[in-house]
């Protein structure tokens, strides 16, 4: 027994004899409030005994509580619901005995220490919080003791029965009820109104998608990652993760880094990925063909700054193939002919230069220079130089691979209903991008051939830049990243996973790139998801879709290299 245990003991033992006069003036009005406290306690517990299903009864008067809208999602699985739950306090100047009153107590306030109640019940105050939120067992039993001084009422508290998954999009109330983070916070009014909610994410998709970046940021040993699968045709989030995350159940648990949303709330440069709009561009604006020669062989500078590949070239490259092999040089020499206007022009069509009107609060702008010249110009044509969210880039690429019309994400069930498309892209210049991410997978001097999952033609293209650190960038911390779409003759989902500074492996010839972490999250989210989303095995060697998937890449394909992946 501990020293504070046998000292409140002693302190509530029966007085000695000799002192038995004294005690019994003291207690004279005590035992009056006692008796009449037990008989109010005593009638409570005779109506509790027949109360429905043992719900205790409060004992202080109770407010009439609303009961918030329930979250599911697309399929009806309940996110986030309401249940019956007590608060705990007390009034210090009620209180006669406050040690009694703490032992009775230290059992049920388990996360209260018997000093903290101790100090909580003393205070020069007529309130003090003891738990804002008990089981109603707990409060029956707290009921049962008759601690005098010590009051409870009813209110509803938000429950999330998936813990985890979708924490950061589902996001969490305060004491109050009223939304902080997320869905909670982004539709307050239509939830504290009792209205239900149904959200765009599936939740056994989420699962998968938070799984496969999870066992990459394992594999890798990186501080973290994000994940967006977005639905072409309606921009519907269909999953989206951000890790390391929380159970919302206990969110004052978690650490500021995994209270942070990725996903919507980070901003990287996402490196090459950006070449499928630098290509898409340069086809759309009528300036080049797919077949178009750029020299990717001579040394490039720019204002002193040497713009290099990853593999150096011995031989120009088409407009295709420098997307296939990610050549910086191409790309930058690109973007240089087409110039600043038609670059920011197609950006800001695409929406990368402006915040997203999504469902939730933490949404982030992108960052892109100030002063936008031909160096920023050339740069940003392979993802350095500008910032975003992966959401933002999984918006972009839909817009791209989809029909050629801006595409708006959402995260609920049915997208945002438009009256009319922005048109952004033609189709022949959709379908050229299409077949060309096709072939980043396929082709042996391709960089994502690990996301390459048989029947389900993905496409897509791997990003992998220096991270940013104390405002330059660091030769040892990189982001990578990969965009997938699938199937490519026909996107239904694009699929963006970024792994936050990875660390190369020995099974991976000690490359941390987009196309060795990323990329294989990517695949394997597709194996498995596939299914679930309504999307079947097809043979892209068929008649019907064997044209939509050709690209004249002769170069490439007459002299074969290694890449990095």
């Amino acid at each position: 027994m501990s020293i504070w245990r046998r000292m409140l003991k002693k302190l509530v033992e029966v007085p000695r004899e000799d002192a038995r006069a004294t005690a019994k003036t003291r207690l004279a009005l005590p035992f009056t409030l006692g008796t009449a406290a037990f008989l109010m306690v005593g009638m409570q517990l005779v109506v509790l005994s027949f109360a429905d299903a043992k719900v205790p009864l409060r004992l202080s008067q109770q407010e009439a509580v609303t009961e918030r809208g329930k979250i599911y999602d697309r399929q009806g699985r309940v996110l986030a619901t309401s249940l019956p739950a007590y608060e705990l306090y007390a009034d210090p100047r009620t209180i006669m005995n406050p040690y009694e009153v703490t032992a009775k107590l230290s059992d049920l306030l388990p996360h209260l220490t018997e000093e903290k109640i101790f100090s909580l019940i003393t205070r020069n105050s007529n309130y003090a919080e003891l738990s804002w939120r008990v089981s109603p067992a707990i409060y029956a039993k707290a009921l049962e003791r008759g601690i005098v001084g010590v009051y409870g009422r009813k209110r509803m508290t938000r429950f999330y029965p998936q813990k985890n998954e979708a924490a950061h999009v589902i996001g969490i109330v305060n004491k109050d009820n009223h939304g902080l983070t997320g869905i909670e916070a982004g539709l307050e009014d239509t939830l504290a109104k009792g209205e239900d909610v149904h959200m765009s994410i599936d939740i056994a998709v989420q699962a998968i998608l938070r799984q496969e970046i999870q066992e990459e940021i394992n594999n890798f040993h990186a501080i973290g990652g994000a994940g967006v699968v977005l639905d072409v045709q309606t921009g519907e989030i269909i999953a989206l993760a951000s890790l390391p995350d929380y159970n919302s159940n206990i969110y004052n648990q978690a650490n500021t880094d995994a209270k942070f949303n990725r996903a919507t709330k980070g901003v990287y440069e996402l490196g090459s990925t950006f070449k499928i709009f630098n290509t898409a561009m340069a086809l759309d604006s009528g300036r080049f063909s797919a077949n178009d020669m750029i020299d990717v062989v001579s040394p490039l500078r720019v204002n002193g700054r040497p713009i290099d590949d990853f593999h150096p070239e011995k031989k120009p490259l088409n407009v295709a193939e420098v997307m296939i092999v990610s050549s910086n040089k191409g790309s930058a020499r690109i973007a240089d002919a087409l110039g600043q206007e038609i670059q920011q022009k197609y950006l800001k069509e695409l929406g990368l230069l402006d915040r997203l009107s999504l469902e939730i609060p933490e949404v982030a702008s992108p960052l892109y220079p100030s002063r936008w010249k031909r160096l920023s110009t050339m740069t940003v044509s392979y993802g350095h130089g500008i910032s975003v969210t992966p959401t933002h880039l999984a918006s972009a690429v839909a817009s791209v691979v989809g029909d050629g019309n801006r595409v708006y994400p959402s995260l609920l069930k049915g997208g945002l209903k438009k009256d009319f498309d922005e048109q952004v892209f033609t189709r022949e210049t959709v379908n050229h991008i299409r077949a060309i991410m096709r072939r980043v997978v396929t082709h042996k001097r391709g960089t994502g051939k690990y996301a390459d999952i048989s029947g389900y033609v993905v496409g897509g293209k791997t990003g992998t830049s220096e991270k940013i650190v104390n405002g330059r960038y660091s030769k040892k911390l990189n982001i990578t990243s990969f965009v997938g779409v699938f199937p490519s003759h026909d996107p239904r989902y694009v699929v963006v996973v970024m792994v936050d500074e990875p660390k190369g492996q020995k099974f991976s010839s000690y490359y941390a790139t987009g196309g060795w972490v990323a990329a294989p999250a990517v695949g394997g989210f597709i194996r498995r998801a596939a299914p679930m989303l309504g999307v079947a095995p097809v043979n892209e060697k068929s008649p019907k879709i064997r044209p939509f998937l050709e690209v004249n890449s002769p170069q490439l394909d007459a002299e074969v290299q290694n890449a990095s992946y």
